[in-house]
């Protein structure tokens, strides 16, 4: 993944990943684009394709699990027929058989929480606004809201903004 430079190319990529393993990409486009440029921002501040749902330290070591599919990918979308993201989802959700609603968070508390922040380079971190789905709580990083929710389709009026930290 660390060659890939377009959107496209990271599309085509996760897509022949994504169904050796009976999964799909979320059929919304758009959404799915958003998050190819998210992967791809990460891969070139970080030089790996960390997920862009969550946040990343910059150590490759400390970010092993976030790394794009993630740790948590396939037994969220098993479990919830979703990844956190919505990147990835069952054929069941993909063929519209099944709705998704909120999904928690799988990354275990110490990684989320219990980060040396000494390894962070902050000259890489990006401000950027938090919008929380009123409907199923959602979230998304982000100047704007996304159009409709990826989890329960709720339009972008439903969003509200939230602190970052």
């Amino acid at each position: 993944m660390e060659n890939m430079k377009s959107p496209e190319e990271l599309s085509i990529f996760l897509e022949k990943n994504a169904k050796k393993k009976g999964y799909y990409l979320n059929k919304d486009t758009v959404f799915v684009n958003a998050l190819l440029g998210g992967l791809l921002k990460n891969l070139d501040r970080y030089g790996y394709s960390s997920c862009p749902c969550r946040l990343s330290t910059g150590n490759y070591t400390l970010d092993l699990d976030l790394i794009c599919p993630c740790a948590y990918m396939e037994n969220d979308v098993q479990k919830y027929g979703s990844c956190f993201c919505a990147l990835y989802v069952s054929k069941e959700v993909y063929e519209g058989e099944k709705l998704v609603s909120s999904i928690p968070e799988s990354r275990p508390y110490n990684k989320i929480f219990n980060v040396n922040y000494s390894q962070v380079d902050v000259s890489k971190v990006v401000a950027t606004k938090k919008w929380k789905c009123s409907v199923c709580g959602y979230e998304h990083l982000g100047e704007d809201p996304p159009e409709k929710c990826p989890k329960c389709g709720a339009s972008k009026e439903f969003f509200k903004q939230k602190n970052i930290l």
